[in-house]
Order: structure tokens, then sequence, then C-alpha cells
């Protein structure tokens, strides 16, 4: 056996791996890099040789950095089947689509601009996404699915998005585990990660924040609420930016919980976001990928109570929402607020005293959402300056990654010490701590492999 590393390796984005065992060659994820435009245009018209070859491809989840690149794979000549949980096959359209389009938008725009050496070809365009989708494999977990040459794969349950999985490869006696994405325990709307079933011989595993602890998610509930009854004190505007695959899901289900457990009055809710209405609609579809607490708490109902929520899908839609006083809750995209149509609700509310702006998770260095987070005072927004007289917040807690506890917690059960760790999906501060962490649990070698490189087992 051997594995080549092709992606998310030293870096958080981009997951691919591929795996030959046994004459069998398959990839584990096709993830898009996203990074700076030159970086990304070149990483991301690069395949593995020989990629079209390939046997099979084992997909953990629907995110773009694990999924974006499928479409370059499957321009490049891959026919052979792509395996994924029924969820994340409509999550992965979604995003698929989003993303085709997006990189047309982005070419147009460029030459437009005159800038025509700035404004390569688009990856793939929509039309390219029918032939991804088309190849998929819909597998529910627990279900060991042959894939030839004595090898056989099992999705278990990651409880990071809906849909997401970690993979458990087996052949001979040999077990090879991975992580893909792995969640946070005790969070809203998902089960917990599957318990590991047992001990494994090899494993790549993921390490966003592997040096890093979270804020416990008991402390989530309370601040939010303080948040949204702050707003609804002063009838004032509370906007979120945020993530439309999954952190927009969560922050819909603790604004629901609040109104049915009489904590707040019903007030509107607004997500304007077309990725994120269209991934909300998918979670409604997928009961069976909720936790128990969820299930119990919505009874028969939808998961968002969305007689009181409007998605807003077109433009026209999303101008229409600035016309709506206080209180009400705004949730849109990006939460760099770099760009998206959250920009055109901060420049309603950055000079209000009384609306408030809700960040739920990390926001990057040099972005609008990480200036705002640091408190300046003033911001430029569509080219003009404002005074920043909003209220400003950060809500801790809120990651769909497990910390460094957590995931020594998930893989415990892996580990033991013949087992073989290869720590990849996280920045060298991050990866390399957990590194350390796991020989300190036993593991026989636990290493951070570069871009290419090649385990030879």
């Amino acid at each position: 056996m051997h594995i080549e590393f092709c992606g998310a390796d030293r870096t958080v984005t981009g997951s691919c791996h591929l795996l030959e065992i046994n004459g069998l060659r398959v990839f584990l994820d096709m993830g898009m890099y996203q990074g700076p435009r030159q970086e990304a245009e070149r990483i991301n018209r690069w395949l593995a040789p020989n990629a079209a070859t390939a046997d099979a491809l084992i997909l953990s989840h629907g995110h773009l950095d694990h999924c974006g690149k499928l479409p370059v794979l499957v321009r490049g000549g891959f026919k052979s089947a792509i395996h994924c949980t029924p969820a994340t096959a409509e999550v992965a359209r979604i995003v698929l689509g989003d993303s085709a389009a997006i990189q047309v938008e982005d070419v147009q725009y460029l030459q437009r601009q005159g800038t025509p050496q700035a404004a390569p070809e688009p990856l793939y365009t929509p039309k390219d996404i029918p032939g991804v989708l088309g190849l998929m494999r819909r597998i529910p977990y627990g279900q060991k699915t042959d894939l030839g040459k004595g090898v056989s794969f099992t999705f278990f349950d990651a409880g990071h998005i809906l849909g997401s999985a970690y993979v458990l490869v087996e052949w001979e006696s040999k077990r090879l585990l991975f992580t893909g994405d792995v969640g946070r325990y005790d969070t809203p709307i998902l089960r917990d990660p599957q318990a590991i079933p047992g001990a494994v011989d090899y494993l790549i595993t993921e390490s966003t924040y592997g040096n890093t602890q979270h804020a416990p998610m008991s402390e989530v509930g309370p601040q939010f609420l303080d948040a949204v009854r702050f707003c609804v004190q002063r009838r004032s505007r509370l906007l979120v930016p945020s993530f439309a695959v999954g952190r927009t899901q969560t922050v819909l289900w603790y604004i629901q919980r609040f109104m049915q457990d009489g904590q707040i009055p019903p007030i509107p809710i607004f997500v304007d976001s077309p990725m994120g209405v269209e991934i909300s609609k998918i979670h409604s579809q997928f009961r069976e990928n909720y936790d128990e607490q969820t299930l119990a708490a919505i009874g028969t109902h939808d998961l968002f109570g969305t007689s009181r929520v409007t998605f807003a899908s077109t433009t026209e839609q999303s101008k229409q929402i600035n016309d709506q006083g206080g209180p009400c809750v705004i949730i849109a995209s990006s939460p760099t607020c770099e760009f998206g149509r959250i920009l055109h609700h901060i420049k309603q509310s950055v000079d209000r005293p009384d609306d408030l702006i809700v960040f739920v998770g990390y926001i990057p260095p040099n972005t609008l959402g990480r200036r705002l987070q640091n408190g300046e005072k003033r911001a430029r927004i569509f080219d003009r300056w404002y005074d920043v007289r909003c209220q400003v917040r950060t809500i801790h807690g809120l990651s769909a990654h497990a910390d460094g506890d957590e995931l020594m917690r998930f893989l415990q059960p892996a580990l033991n010490p013949r087992a073989t760790a290869w720590v990849v999906h996280g920045e060298v501060d991050q990866a390399e701590p957990f590194s350390r962490r796991l020989l300190g649990a036993g593991v026989a070698a636990a290493s951070l492999p570069e871009m290419q490189s090649i385990a030879e087992l």
C-alpha cells in the first residue's frame, strides 16, 4: 500500500489523498484549495498523475474544500463511482453549483475590468456539474461497501455537517481510518461523532483546531439569547454574518428554540443567502440525521419553524429585507464580510447604535469582519467610509470542528502502539502540536506530510 498526499497538507484547505491498495487506486476527497488567486489557480488545476484512471473516490462531506475539485477530475476523464452519503450528495450538489456560478461571474467581472490576464477560464461551469452528480453513489452510514480486490469501506457519522462521514477502509487484516472533518460534541441538530469501532493500523486525521480549546457549548445559548433580547428590547436589527452550510442552520435552531421556550417573543427572521436557503431545505429532508434532543424538541414540526422564517433567494427579496424595521434577525453570507449580501445589511446598520452584529466563528485577518470584530471605529463598505456606531459581539464555541481535546476523545478508540498517523487539514501551528499529542498517546509514528509526498507501507 501507498498513500499520495494531494491536498490539505500543512494547510486546512483542499483535502485530497490517493490510496493504492492491492493495485486498487482510491481517492479520499477531491477538495478545492482556497487561498491567494494565483496559488489557488495552480493547485486547483493540478491533478495527481493518472487521476482519471482511479478506481473510485470516497467523499467525506460536501464542504467546498472537500468536494470542490470533483468537476475538475471529471473534466479530466474520471468515470468511476463517487461514493458519499445521501445527504452529502445533496449538499455537494448545491455547493458545486454555487462554486461554478461564482467562477463564471468572477471571470466575467475581471474581463469587464479590462484585466484579461487576471481572468483565466473558470475551473468549471454549471454545465460540468451534472456529470459529477451522475457518478455519485449514495451509501448510508454503517453499510460496508466492496470496492474490489479485497478492499472495502464503511461510512460512520462524523457529526461535522449534514451527511458528514469518517471512513474506515479495510483489506486483509488491515484498517485505515480517514477522519474527514470531525464535529464537536453536544452541538445542536446533528448527532455527536459516532464512536470509532476499534483500533486501526493507519490514521489520516484532520487537525484544524488540534492546538486549540473551544469555549464550552454550554456558553453558546446564553450568549445568543442575550444578543437577541438586546435587539428585542431596542426594536433593532441583529445581523449574523454566517457560512451558508451548517452555521446558518445552527443559528436558526437557537432562535427557534428561544421562541418555542417563550424566552423571546416571535420576531421576523430572514435567511439572505441563496445557498443558505437551499441547504436549509435539505436539512428538512434528512430528519434521520438529527440527534435525539432535536427530534424530541420539534416533534412532527419542521426543524426551523419556517412559518416564521423568510428565505430570500432573489436579489429583489434581499433588497426588501432592508425595508424591515426591528426587531428582527438577518442571517446572511459571508462571515468575512468581504463579499455577499451581508454587506448591504451592514451598510444599513453600521451607524445605528442599537443595531447589533454578532460574529459566530473565526474570522480571517485583513477582512472587514475581523476589523469590525476588533472594534475599529471606521469601516469601508462598497468604496465608502462609515463611522461604526453599531454594537459588535462575538460568540465563540460554534465551530463545526472538534478542538484538540475533542479530537483526542474521538480518536482514542483507534489509537494503539502499532498505528501510524498522518496529520493533515491543519496549519503547522495546529498540526504539529497535535502530532505530538498522538505520539504521547502511544501511536508508533505521527507526521505532517508535504503536498505531493508519498508514504510507502
